[in-house]
């Protein structure tokens, strides 16, 4: 046997040897960590106030034979609206336009001797919202934008000004609450919890408990209830487990 061919037969050995070598060495390699056994628990924070804030839609419809008229006639009452709006008080930056629409008037087809409808006039409609700070204020304020010249309040909704410390609380309740689930099922379990893996906490937003209700009575100032909003929140909570 040549000297080369020797040297071919001592390479695929080594080959080979190495090839067994990682074979068997594999699995060591391929072994997983042990895995931690885990609790998850579900919890559910709430936190209520009262509304301090009313934010009011409210609007001017005119109407004339012409755009023009109505147009004219809407801006007319539109300007008298913000006038007391501004004389109340109101931030400018609480008010904002939020439709302008011009629209045509039609006859009724049924009526027409040819049944076709035509252009009677046209209806000019300016909305605004409004955010009132001072609930209190806002059931004569409406009062006072309706006799200035706004002839529609199409909604009104309430606001908490404070909204991010109702938040912070439900979800410190929702984690708390959680926790202590955890802590029930793991005492009835017979394990005890050891490091939290993960935690995450998020917040439902606001629900009225009571039905906001805008009421109005004989002359006196119309009644503007805000009832209670109620801001929730949910938290997941997974622990390590450990035996008792």
């Amino acid at each position: 046997m040549t000297p080369i061919s020797k040297a071919r037969i001592t390479c695929r050995t080594l080959l080979l040897a190495g090839a067994f070598a990682a074979a068997f060495a594999a699995p060591a390699f391929a072994q997983s960590a042990p895995v931690v056994p885990t609790l998850t628990s579900f919890g559910n924070g709430t936190a209520s106030a009262a509304p301090d804030i009313a934010v009011v839609t409210l609007g001017v419809v005119s109407e004339a034979p012409n755009a023009k008229d109505a147009l004219a006639a809407n801006a007319t009452d539109m300007t008298a609206v913000v006038k007391t709006i501004a004389e109340a008080g109101i931030d400018k930056k609480d008010v904002a336009t939020t439709g302008l629409f011009v629209e045509p008037i039609y006859s009724d087809a049924s009526k027409s001797p040819d049944g076709q409808s035509a252009i009677t006039g046209y209806r000019v409609s300016n909305q605004l919202t409004v955010r009132i700070r001072n609930l209190e204020s806002s059931g004569p304020l409406l009062d006072k934008v309706i006799a200035a010249g706004a002839n529609r309040v199409s909604g009104i909704a309430f606001e908490i000004g404070k909204s991010d410390e109702l938040r912070d609380e439900a979800i410190k309740d929702a984690i708390a609450d959680a926790r202590s689930k955890a802590e029930l099922m793991a005492k009835a379990a017979g394990v005890k919890l050891g490091r939290i893996q993960s935690l995450n906490a998020n917040e439902n937003g606001v629900q009225p408990v009571f039905r906001a209700a805008m009421m109005a009575k004989d002359s006196a100032p119309t009644p503007v209830m805000g009832g209670t909003q109620e801001i929730g929140a949910t938290a997941t909570i997974v622990f390590e487990i450990k035996p008792d």
